[in-house]
C-alpha cells in the first residue's frame, strides 16, 4: 500500500500540469486534528543560550520563554481557550542569507568598518538552514490550538549576494535533494577562511588569528566538511518566498552595474585591503544609486590590496527576476509545493508580488518591498500599491496576513526603481495607512532588521487595528524562526499566537562531529560569538506571544 503525502500529490500535479496551487479540498479543515496547544519543538519548551558572560561562550539548553498575552489592541476575554478555533498556522523564516563564501564579489575586507562585510559562521549557513527545515518538519502543531502547519513563508534575503550558486543551494535546501555547497572548480577552497590571513578566522590553522585570540576553536578538517555534498530533507509543507534586498541587488546594496558581473564571474578576489579606500567604499555601499564609482573603487582597492587569482565560476553571476521565477517553476524545486511557490508562470521582475490562500479563511499576501536602485531600505511602486489596495478589497471576506521583507520603519527608499523608473514610490508610513483602510488585515509580517520586535498599530476604529511582526534572521544570533497561528476566540476577538523556534541541532556544538546537525550547531555557536554580536532576541513581548485583536469579520463584543 502506498501512502500519498502532500509532497507526492503536489509533485504529481506539477508533472501533469494539473495542479498549480492547492485546491480548496486540500486545505486543512477544523476537527481534522486534536485541538490542543503544542509547545514541543518551540522555545515554549526550551531554548538555547550562551553559558557565561565574557569571552568566547559555549551554548547550552536554557529555560523556556513564557507566553506573553498582549492586549494593546483588544481586551482578552475569559474562557477563550475553550472556544478557540485554529484558522491557520504559518511558519515565518527570514534572512537565511545562504552564502557563497568564495564569490569574488564580496567585501570581507571592510568587516572592521561594516560588520556585515563578513561573518565567521557564513561557511556553515546551508547546514544551519537544513537543521531549521528539520525543526519545522518536526512541529506537530501551533502554540494556540495545535493546528498543523499550513505553510512556510520566507520573508526575503533568502540569498546573501544575489548569486546563482546561492539560489540553487537555497531551493535545494527547501525542496529537498543533494546540496553541493562549493563553487569554483571544487579543487581547492578559495574563501577567506582558508586564506592564511590572520584578520579572519582560520579554523584549520593552529596559528593565532584575530578570532582565535577571542577563543574561537581550532578545527582541522572543517572546511572540507563544510564544502562536502550533503542530503537536505526539504520542507514537508508548502513553502512560499518573498524577495529581500539581498535577492535583487548584489550585497543587498548595489545597483546592478557591469562591474558586478565582472567581479562575480571573474577570476580575481580581494582578500584584504587597508588605507582610506575601504572606508570610502563602506560609506558608498550604503548609498542609493551608488553608481559606477563603486566599481572604480573596487578596482583601485584590488590594485593596492591583497588580491589573488581564483577559479572563475559563471554560476556565481547575479540571477535576474526572470531566472528566479523560472527556477521556482522547475519540477526539481517543486518539493511540497505549490508550483512556483507563490509566483505565477511568466511573472516579470517588476511584479514579484502575489496572494496565496494558505487555509480556507486565511490568505497570505506577499509584497515586494525591494528597490533595485540600491541601498538597504525599501518601498513599493505605484502599480503594486494599487494592486495591494484592490487585492485587499477583493479579499474583504478573508483574514489576511501581509508579508514583506522590509518593516514599516525601514521603507524610506523612494528613489525610482530601474525596473519601473517612471513610477512613484510609497514608503512605510503610506503602506501602514493603506493597510488601515482594510479591516481584514490582521498582521504585517516582515524581517530585514535581524531582530524580534512586535508593534501594535492602533486605529480609531478598533477593527482596523493590526499587528506588525518583525522577526530575527537565521544568519545572526539568535538564529530563530517564528510560528504564527491565527485563531478565532468566538467572542468577537482573534488571537495571533507567535512562538520562536530554534534549529534542530545540539545545543552545545560537538567539535568532533562534522555531521549536518553538528555543523549546524557550530553555525549557531559562531554567530553568538561573532565580534559584531548584538542581542537581537527582543523583549518577552516580542517573542512568544498571544496577540489579541478585534475580529473584523466576526460577531461584536458583548
Amino acid at each position: 500500500m502506498v501512502t500519498l503525502t502532500r509532497r507526492h500529490m503536489i509533485q504529481a500535479g506539477a508533472t501533469s500540469g494539473a495542479m498549480a496551487v492547492w485546491p480548496t479540498a486540500m486545505l486543512l479543515e477544523r476537527h481534522s486534528y486534536a485541538e490542543v496547544p503544542v509547545v514541543a519543538g518551540t522555545t515554549l519548551e526550551s531554548t538555547v543560550a550562551p553559558r557565561g558572560t565574557f569571552g568566547y561562550r559555549r551554548l547550552g539548553d536554557a529555560a523556556p520563554w513564557r507566553m506573553v498575552v498582549r492586549d494593546d489592541l483588544a481586551r482578552p476575554r475569559r474562557g477563550r481557550e475553550n472556544r478557540r478555533e485554529g484558522l491557520a498556522t504559518v511558519v515565518q523564516v527570514s534572512d537565511l542569507h545562504v552564502t557563497d563564501v568564495q564569490n569574488p564579489m564580496r567585501f570581507e575586507y571592510i568587516d572592521r568598518i561594516n560588520s556585515t562585510g563578513h561573518r565567521p559562521q557564513e561557511l556553515l549557513g546551508m547546514h544551519g538552514t537544513a537543521a531549521l527545515v528539520q525543526r519545522i518538519n518536526g512541529l506537530r502543531g501551533g502554540p494556540g490550538t495545535g493546528r498543523p502547519v499550513d505553510a512556510v513563508m520566507s520573508t526575503g534575503d533568502n540569498t546573501d549576494n544575489q548569486a546563482g550558486t546561492e539560489l540553487e543551494w537555497l531551493l535545494t535546501l527547501l525542496a529537498g535533494g543533494v546540496v553541493h555547497p562549493d563553487s569554483g572548480t571544487g579543487e581547492g577552497f578559495e574563501g577567506v577562511a582558508g586564506s592564511g590571513l590572520r584578520e579572519y578566522w582560520q579554523p584549520e590553522s593552529a596559528e593565532l588569528d584575530r578570532y582565535k585570540r577571542q577563543g574561537f576553536p581550532h578545527l582541522p578538517g572543517l572546511i572540507a566538511a563544510a564544502t562536502a555534498p550533503f542530503s537536505a530533507p526539504g520542507l514537508d509543507v508548502p513553502w512560499l518566498l518573498t524577495m529581500g534586498n539581498h535577492d535583487v541587488v548584489a550585497n543587498g546594496m548595489l545597483e546592478n552595474r557591469p562591474y558586478v558581473e565582472e567581479w562575480s564571474g571573474g577570476a580575481r578576489k580581494v582578500f584584504s585591503a587597508h588605507g582610506d579606500a575601504p572606508v570610502v567604499l563602506a560609506a558608498r555601499l550604503r548609498e542609493v544609486k551608488a553608481g559606477d564609482d563603486v566599481g572604480h573603487l573596487i578596482r583601485s582597492i584590488a590594485r593596492s590590496g591583497n588580491t589573488r587569482t581564483v577559479h572563475a565560476d559563471e554560476r556565481r553571476l547575479p540571477y535576474t527576476g526572470a531566472e528566479y521565477v523560472r527556477l521556482l517553476h522547475e519540477t526539481r524545486f517543486t518539493g511540497a509545493g505549490p508550483v512556483g511557490h507563490g509566483y505565477a508562470p511568466g511573472t516579470t521582475a517588476d511584479r514579484l508580488y502575489y496572494s496565496h490562500q494558505v487555509a480556507p479563511r486565511v490568505v497570505a499576501i506577499s509584497i515586494d518591498s525591494t528597490n533595485q536602485a540600491g541601498g538597504i531600505e525599501g518601498s513599493i511602486g505605484e502599480t503594486q500599491w494599487r494592486w495591494l489596495d484592490a487585492e485587499l478589497t477583493r479579499l474583504r471576506d478573508s483574514y489576511v496576513l501581509v508579508f514583506s521583507h522590509h518593516p514599516s520603519n525601514n521603507m524610506h527608499n523612494l528613489a525610482p526603481d530601474p525596473r519601473i523608473p517612471h513610477e512613484r514610490r510609497h514608503g512605510g508610513a503610506q503602506v501602514l495607512t493603506l493597510l488601515h483602510r482594510h479591516p481584514n488585515v490582521l498582521a504585517w509580517v516582515n524581517g530585514h532588521t535581524h531582530k524580534n520586535r512586535i508593534t501594535a498599530h492602533r486605529h480609531h476604529d478598533p477593527r482596523r487595528s493590526f499587528w506588525e511582526i518583525n522577526s530575527a534572521s537565521h544568519v545572526d544570533a539568535p538564529q530563530q524562526a517564528r510560528v504564527i497561528e491565527v485563531a478565532t476566540n468566538a467572542d468577537g476577538t482573534l488571537s495571533l499566537f507567535t512562538a520562536m523556534i530554534d534549529a534542530d541541532s545540539p545545543a552545545q556544538a560537538p567539535y568532533d562531529d562534522f555531521s549536518v546537525p553538528g555543523l549546524a550547531s557550530l553555525y549557531r555557536e559562531l554567530a553568538f560569538n561573532d565580534p559584531s554580536y548584538a542581542d537581537r532576541r527582543g523583549g518577552a513581548g516580542d517573542r512568544n506571544t498571544e496577540l489579541v485583536l478585534r475580529d473584523p469579520l466576526g460577531q461584536s463584543l458583548v
